[in-house]
């Protein structure tokens, strides 16, 4: 489900990124897929990019609200020969922020990945260990919130969606309130979006809201959208040891907040899909521990 914009505030982007880099860029059309909006715009005879923003960061993961932090990231990335895309101009509309980036071919991996696309996403992954820029958009400060601190009334807007789902999220923070007092890293790069729908074999797409952390917390999102898929998760669990379990619990309680809170706060129609979905994925890591 798409966030509505309205043509005038998409207009009002454009002519902000005009002004600030002296550019000419004119909209070609909106990207067929993402909440919030991507849009590829070019300039007059030039090579089309891809324009994101949000207008309002509070139902964001961005706490830390520097426009250049996402560049600065994939910079570390690409260095890396991590296949991110160049983010070219970034800056301040409002209260939110924007970003103009380089766009990649390809199409996302929305319904059906291969082993071997998720594989290489994994191995993407993977080279987000130790290469934390900064102490900014600090992941392992905002899953704590979210669970312990109930950042976002994420907590509150579920528990009112029905009883059912109300005593589900409480029994979920309850299994987890013994680790509130866990020591997390922050000494990885995070995503904080990362399931195997962001991925493209030419690389990994929508850095705006990534920060440092613990790698574990973008295998944990791979973990719950591909679990009920044991051929394509597979993979990825054999990389999950016993030590990592507690927080790998933790991050699962944080994501399945954040996957249960959007659909509600959107009033989308695939509720009960999310839920059983988050259902299984408590069964699969709190009871199964991640093994089939």
């Amino acid at each position: 489900m798409w966030i509505n914009v309205k043509a005038e505030k998409i207009n009002e982007v454009i002519k902000t990124v005009n002004k600030n880099h002296g550019t000419s860029y004119e909209l070609l059309n909106r990207f067929d897929k993402g909440e919030w909006g991507a849009y590829r715009i070019a300039e007059p005879g030039k090579k089309s990019v891809v324009l994101k923003f949000f207008t309002d960061l509070s139902n964001t993961n961005i706490v830390d609200d520097d426009p250049k932090l996402a560049k600065n990231i994939t910079d570390r990335l690409l260095s890396l020969d991590y296949p991110v895309p160049k983010y070219i101009y970034s800056g301040r509309i409002g209260k939110g922020l924007y970003w103009v980036q380089q766009e990649f071919p390809g199409k996302p991996l929305w319904q059906n990945p291969t082993v071997e696309q998720i594989e290489k996403v994994l191995s993407f992954l993977l080279l987000q260990k130790n290469q934390a820029i900064s102490e900014k958009q600090n992941y392992s400060l905002i899953i704590k919130d979210t669970v312990f601190g109930n950042r976002l009334g994420g907590l509150r807007s579920i528990q009112n969606y029905s009883p059912e789902m109300s005593k589900f999220l409480d029994n979920l923070v309850f299994s987890v309130k013994d680790l509130e007092a866990l020591p997390l890293p922050n000494s990885d790069i995070v995503h904080g979006d990362f399931s195997h729908h962001q991925g493209k074999i030419t690389g990994i797409i929508d850095w705006q809201e990534a920060g440092c952390g613990d790698w574990l917390v973008d295998l944990t999102r791979l973990i719950y959208s591909l679990h009920d898929r044991p051929h394509l998760a597979n993979p990825i669990i054999k990389h999950v040891k016993q030590e990592d379990l507690l927080r790998i619990r933790l991050y699962t309680a944080f994501t399945i907040i954040e996957m249960l809170l959007w659909p509600i706060q959107q009033n989308q129609i695939n509720i009960e899909n999310s839920f059983n979905k988050a259902k299984s994925a408590v069964n699969f890591v709190f009871a199964k521990n991640c093994t089939y």
